[in-house]
């Protein structure tokens, strides 16, 4: 009796292990190619041709049973690529298979292959399940591949029923997995401090340099993908606290020292072209790609505005054979340089010219807190030119607690500064008033007077939510 009950248990086992432990599996041994949408792009319309499509049957099938492939991309599928038989030779304990192809069609966006069971060998004990196909490599149209290219199993028995319904996620696979081939990240955003009890001419700590690092790469390891001729990098930002060194020579020609690109790897990349709103270069293959920025090779009085960074990137690649292209990456944020002070931005400002009086100014400070700051103002003029008023030039006005009038100091500065001279009646500034104090407890009221009797408020950015300006 006892000997009876284990030989049971191991019938049971066995039995256990040849049936419900497979599943069909086409993901296993179908191997994906990864093409990029640049390649589609600029290679040569033709011919794509997959890796094997490899099926491991995971149920017993019997003669006349039919296994079907369904291929999405339309009529992508060149049918002439499908082997008309596939046969596996009996190996115990797997039985021996031939399946034919016996039709295809297109419709819905996919194309299907129905194989028939033609034979099946082996001994009486032998399965099915277990048995890999190999349907070989196929060929597809490029020119239809945009989506990718998957691949689905199905099966149904002899008398139509479905055959072979397990392996979920393994029952399908993409042949080709289309995606962008480039991209750019940010692995050292630029983050100082510009300290305002400096006069804004250093960062905190008297630091007079910070780093930015980025990298641009392709996003996969592809097997199809475009060759890179060129990458143009604009690190967009405001630098217009950049003296110009040589004023006959086109651009701002900045002092040696101040910008250093430096790539990682094997790139060679072009000096630095600087303007007022970007620093760009060009190299000629992705790389890792580190700017230094120094700020004291420009001296003394330099004044650095708070502000953000971007990184945009263009790439230029081709194909033998075929054509080129260019493409612009997504803007890649680089960080910000922030005050340890108060910024209120006012967008809109209009003056009288010098011998002139119909518009007069509304500006004051309130400081809630308990200590007195410096201010100074960046002007900006309607050509987009930036002019520093220093605190000096302001007459040294100091925000007290309380409420301060900045309407007079501001006037008699742009006055000294020339700005309100000549040219036409009305002058149109954007004002930046930074204090040296808290960001929090500063907040600025802005309005001016045409002809004395209409009052236009002007809205800053002094008074949102939390207090966050920058």
């Amino acid at each position: 009796m006892t000997n009876m009950f284990k030989k049971s248990l191991v019938a049971l086992a066995i039995a256990s292990a040849s049936t419900g432990a497979m599943a069909a599996d086409l993901a296993t041994g179908t191997v994906t190619r990864n093409v990029s949408t640049e390649y589609l792009e600029v290679a040569p319309a033709g011919t794509l041709t997959s890796n094997a499509v490899v099926l491991e049957l995971g149920a017993e099938y019997a003669v006349n049973d039919v296994i079907t492939l369904t291929f999405t991309g339309g009529d992508a599928l060149d049918v002439d690529s499908l082997p008309p038989f596939v046969t596996v030779a009996a190996a115990a304990p797997e039985k021996g298979i031939t399946v034919g192809l016996i039709s295809t069609s297109v419709a819905g966006g996919t194309t299907k292959a129905n194989y028939r069971v033609t034979d099946v060998t082996g001994g009486a004990t032998d399965t099915t399940t277990g048995i890999t196909l190999d349907f070989g490599t196929l060929d597809f149209d490029s020119t239809k591949a945009a989506n990718g290219i998957n691949v689905a199993f199905s099966a149904v028995t002899n008398t139509g029923l479905n055959l072979d319904t397990a392996g979920g996620a393994l029952r399908n696979e993409d042949l080709f997995a289309i995606d962008d081939q480039f991209e750019i990240t940010i692995d050292t955003a630029l983050d100082e401090v510009i300290d305002v009890e400096d006069e804004r001419e250093t960062f905190v700590g008297a630091l007079t340099a910070d780093s930015l690092v980025f990298t641009s790469a392709e996003t996969a390891v592809f097997d199809l993908a475009a060759d890179v001729d060129g990458v143009d990098y604009s690190v967009a930002g405001n630098f217009s606290w950049v003296k110009d060194t040589d004023a006959n020579t086109a651009g701002i020609q900045a002092t040696a020292g101040t910008f250093t690109v430096t790539p990682t790897g094997a790139a060679v990349c072009s000096a630095p072209v600087v303007t007022a709103t970007a620093l760009t270069f060009s190299c000629d293959v992705l790389d890792q790609i580190t700017v230094d920025i120094d700020t004291g090779p420009q001296g003394s009085d330099v004044v650095l505005p708070a502000g953000t960074f971007g990184v945009d990137t263009n790439v230029q690649y081709s194909f033998v054979g075929g054509t080129d292209s260019d493409k612009d990456l997504d803007r890649a944020a680089a960080g910000a340089w922030t005050l340890n002070g108060s910024e209120t931005f006012i967008p809109y400002m209009p003056y009288s010219r010098d011998n002139m009086s119909h518009i007069s100014q509304i500006i004051y400070v309130t400081n809630n807190g308990t200590q007195s700051g410096e201010i100074s103002v960046d002007v900006i003029s309607a050509d987009g030119t930036t002019t520093n008023l220093s605190n000096a030039d302001l007459g040294g006005v100091l925000a007290a607690p309380g409420v301060t009038k900045l309407t007079g100091a501001i006037q008699s500065a742009l006055l000294d500064k020339g700005l309100l001279t000549g040219g036409s009646a009305t002058k149109q500034f954007a004002l930046n008033v930074v204090v040296n104090d808290a960001n929090d407890v500063i907040s600025v009221y802005s309005a001016y007077n045409v002809n004395g009797s209409d009052r236009g408020w002007v809205q800053n950015d002094s008074v949102v939510v939390n207090r966050v300006k920058n």
